[in-house]
């Protein structure tokens, strides 16, 4: 079973992704921040990542750097409501795989995801 680690601040949709994602057969793990989210991926080795943006202590950009500066190979999936503020550049010069727009369509998310594992 393939696990997902979901960050993002809001609660309500950390455990909305959870469940989705848990009823589409995934172990899914879960952080608030982009700090947490580095301890998680550390402690739980999740095969990717679902990340949103605009997140306070450490943002989905810089998650993403640090996550891969260590890994360069790991599946993020940038998840943003704020995607006019970012150029998808910005994601996909870091190795980010796929950045989706906020309200998510949760069968593009699932594909995106099985194709990032694929």
């Amino acid at each position: 079973m393939k696990k997902i680690l979901v960050v993002d601040d809001q609660s309500e949709v950390r455990e909305f992704l959870s469940d989705f994602l848990t009823l589409k057969g995934f172990k899914v793990v879960l952080a608030s921040n982009g700090k947490e989210a580095l301890d998680v991926l550390e402690d739980q080795q999740p095969d990717a990542a679902v990340v949103d943006v605009e997140m306070p202590v450490m943002n989905g950009l810089q998650f993403s750097k640090k996550a891969l500066a260590n890994n360069s190979s790991f599946p993020i999936l940038i998840i943003t409501a704020f995607l006019k503020k970012y150029s998808e550049n910005d994601f996909f010069d870091l190795g980010v795989r796929s950045v989706l727009q906020k309200p998510i369509d949760l069968n593009i998310l699932q594909a995106e995801i099985q194709n990032v594992l694929a």
